[in-house]
């Protein structure tokens, strides 16, 4: 009995759908961009920019790059929408401890090694810092490796904050060897993220992450499930990377409630029963966020076919955009619930879709004159093929 609840706590650490990735042994895939920062980062002037959409790892990656390269000390900072320059280095500098000779008293005193915050080490208003206190300041660190992570700069408003970051970039990629900066954030391109700064376009190593390909989406619950002692048949592994649809969150979510069902069984192979019953409970702990979209999108006066037709759209065949139309969403209701309907009688639950009343779940798309759809935000897509699976 202490063993399985030892191992049910050990699930919930080894699948963290609430949280990133913090440890390299619970980390799986993106191998490709890994090696690309592991790479950039000991090469003089080169700083990665590791960018993409929401929830395909971007934090989990930055996480774990401490564990990947030898003898480099991480320092890492989240940002919100009030943050200037200042205030991001401020932290990370208050974060960053350095061994400095403290002054002797008197001229036969030799001085002593002193333990400082690189905080401490400012000879200016930390309010009033500009680029080049910090680039001074960093030479502090001496020959010891540092890598800077600055996550979330997507959310940082101030533009002189980001133009102040690339000027940054600039000095430490020629005067500092020593020092990294490593923004990340959600963005299309880096420009998004940091702002068209034409001097430092050379000094930027662009990583961004796409959304995750099958075999990265199973190898985090193979993997995951292996540290656990399951081994997870071939069956269910399609079936996450259906419904995770990239989304490593998603992969979590039903890593850790189909480990949980499959251990609170005894069991040492995960096979489609045990993750279906899973798949229930992964539901009702999904975000909130697309629940309520789900409710609000489908709830109507009388009985209707507009939750099928919703779980439909996330079946709907789509381009590399996400865009569909409404006779692929007809294929999709034949499908997945055998439903013969036609495309006249889906617009206008597709309308209502769209519509603020209908919480805006799709957004229309003209293509040639033609009405298409997306979905608003591409991480609903995987949570309905979930929810299909309760109707």
């Amino acid at each position: 009995m202490q063993e399985q609840q030892n191992l049910l706590m050990e699930a919930t650490r080894v699948f963290t759908p609430g949280a990133p990735v913090s440890t390299k042994d619970c980390f799986s895939g993106r191998k490709e961009q890994l090696n690309r920062i592991v790479e950039a980062i000991p090469s003089p002037g080169r700083h990665p920019i590791i960018f993409g959409q929401r929830g395909v790892g971007k934090t989990s990656l930055a996480n774990i790059l401490d564990e990947c390269i030898a003898n480099i000390v991480p320092v890492k900072t989240n940002c919100d929408g009030t943050d200037t320059f200042q205030a991001i280095w401020f932290r990370l500098l208050s974060r960053t401890i350095v061994n400095v000779q403290k002054e002797p008293r008197f001229l036969s005193q030799k001085g002593q090694p002193e333990t400082v915050k690189l905080a401490d080490v400012l000879k200016c208003d930390p309010k009033a810092v500009v680029p080049s206190d910090i680039a001074e300041v960093l030479t502090t660190m001496g020959s010891q490796w540092v890598l800077f992570i600055v996550d979330e700069f997507d959310k940082v408003t101030d533009p002189q904050a980001k133009s102040k970051m690339a000027d940054l970039i600039k000095n430490l990629s020629d005067n500092n060897r020593y020092a990294t900066i490593a923004l990340v954030g959600v963005g299309r391109s880096i420009d998004e993220l940091i702002g068209h700064h034409p001097s430092v376009e050379r000094n930027l190593v662009q990583i961004e992450l796409p959304t995750m390909n099958d075999e990265e989406i199973q190898s985090i619950v193979a993997n995951g499930c292996a540290l656990l002692g399951i081994k997870v048949s071939e069956d269910v592994l399609r079936e996450v990377a259906m419904l995770s649809n990239g989304f490593p969150h998603y992969a979590h979510l039903l890593g850790l409630h189909a480990a949980k069902a499959c251990l609170k069984e005894s069991r040492t192979t995960l096979d489609l029963p045990t993750f279906h019953a899973g798949c229930t409970f992964a539901v009702e702990d999904a975000i909130e966020k697309y629940r309520d979209l789900f409710a609000k999108a489908t709830t109507t006066t009388r009985q209707s076919r507009y939750p099928r037709i919703l779980c439909a759209c996330a079946y709907a065949k789509h381009n590399d955009r996400g865009v569909f139309q409404a006779g692929n969403v007809v294929d999709a209701m034949k499908s997945v619930f055998g439903d013969d309907v036609t495309i006249p009688s889906l617009v206008p639950a597709l309308g209502s879709f769209c519509s603020e009343s209908g919480g805006q779940v799709l957004t229309g798309v003209q293509v040639r004159g033609r009405m298409h759809y997306k979905f608003t935000d591409p991480m609903m897509r995987p949570f309905l093929r979930m929810r299909a699976r309760t109707l």
